[in-house]
C-alpha cells in the first residue's frame, strides 16, 4: 500500500483523520493526498465564474499550507487537491479514489435519524468505491495497528473474503483474529465444520499473516461483537461490504452501544 487518499473538510473529525493518515503514511512509506471537495453553487454564469474561482483558490491555498506542513513534519510526500463537484460527496470521493490503495476518512457517525437509516457520508463513501476505506472516529488518536479483528460468518457464507484485507494486515505487520459468531444452540456437526474451516484457512493464509480464530456464541451479532471489542481491545475492526447481513446489522439495525463502539475504534471496510 503506497498511495493514501484522505478527504477533508477541515472539521474536527477530518483533521483527526488527516493526522492519523499522515502517521500511517510515515509508517508505511506511502504517499498521502489530501482531497477537499467543494460543492458547485447554483449562481449566474458571471457569479459562478468569479465566486467559484475565488473560493477554489482560497481553499487550495489552505490545503497547500496543510500539505506542506505535513510533508515537513512527517517527512513524507503529501499533495493537496481541491475539486468542485455537482455530484454527491461520496460519489466524488469514489471517482478520485481510483489508483489509490487506501482511503482514510474521519467520521462522527450518524447525526440524525435520516443518516442513521440511510448511512452516514463516510459509510456511503465506503459503499461507492472499490478501494478499502479506514474510518477514523473523531476522538480516536493514532496508535500502531498490531491487532485486527475481522468478523465474518464464513460457515454460513462458505467463503472468507480477504483479498484486500491481507495486504493491509501485512503492511501493518499485525496479527489477524477472525471471529465467527454462532447461534447459542449449535450442533456437533457445526463445530466439526468450524474446525475443518479453520484448518483450511490456516493452511491457506497462515504463512502470510499471524492468524488467530475466535468464536462468539450469541443470537445478537452486534451486541456480541460489542462485548468482544470491549474485552479484547483490538486496534481495528475489519468488515467486508459484500457481507450484507453483517453490514446491515452493524451500521443500520444495531443498538446505540454498538454505534458507540464504532465511534471509538477504527473500521477497515473492504470489498473483496
Amino acid at each position: 500500500m503506497k498511495k493514501i487518499l484522505c478527504p477533508t473538510d477541515h472539521s474536527e473529525a477530518a483533521n483527526n483523520a488527516v493526522a492519523f493518515a499522515a502517521k500511517m503514511a510515515q509508517k508505511m512509506g506511502a504517499e498521502l493526498t489530501l482531497l477537499n471537495v467543494q460543492p458547485a453553487i447554483e449562481l449566474s454564469a458571471t457569479e459562478l465564474i468569479r465566486g467559484n474561482a475565488l473560493r477554489m483558490e482560497a481553499n487550495q491555498e489552505i490545503l497547500n499550507e496543510e500539505s506542506d506542513e505535513i510533508s515537513r513534519t512527517f517527512k513524507i510526500s503529501c499533495r493537496a487537491i481541491v475539486q468542485s463537484s455537482t455530484a454527491s460527496l461520496s460519489e466524488t470521493i469514489a471517482s478520485n479514489a481510483r489508483g489509490y490503495d487506501l482511503i482514510v476518512m474521519g467520521t462522527e457517525g450518524p447525526h440524525n435519524l435520516l443518516e442513521f437509516f440511510s448511512g452516514s457520508k463516510t459509510y456511503n463513501a465506503a459503499r461507492k468505491t472499490d478501494v478499502p476505506l479506514l474510518l477514523i472516529p473523531a476522538n480516536c488518536m493514532y496508535r500502531d495497528i498490531t491487532n485486527i479483528a475481522y468478523a465474518y460468518d464464513y460457515i454460513r457464507e462458505g467463503t472468507l473474503p480477504v483479498e484486500q484485507l491481507i495486504p493491509f494486515v501485512k503492511t501493518m505487520n499485525a496479527k489477524l483474529t477472525v471471529l465467527e459468531v454462532l447461534e447459542e444452540a449449535h450442533s456437533d456437526v457445526v463445530l466439526d465444520e468450524l474446525r475443518d474451516w479453520q484448518t483450511i484457512l490456516k493452511e491457506k493464509y497462515g504463512a502470510e499473516v499471524p492468524l488467530i480464530f475466535d468464536t462468539l456464541r450469541s443470537t445478537e451479532v452486534p451486541q456480541a461483537i460489542n462485548s468482544y471489542i470491549n474485552q479484547r481491545q483490538p486496534d481495528v475492526v475489519a468488515v467486508c461490504s459484500i457481507h450484507r447481513n453483517f453490514i446491515s446489522a452493524l451500521f443500520h439495525k444495531s443498538i446505540f452501544k454498538t454505534l458507540s463502539v464504532i465511534s471509538d475504534i477504527p473500521i477497515f471496510a473492504f470489498h473483496q
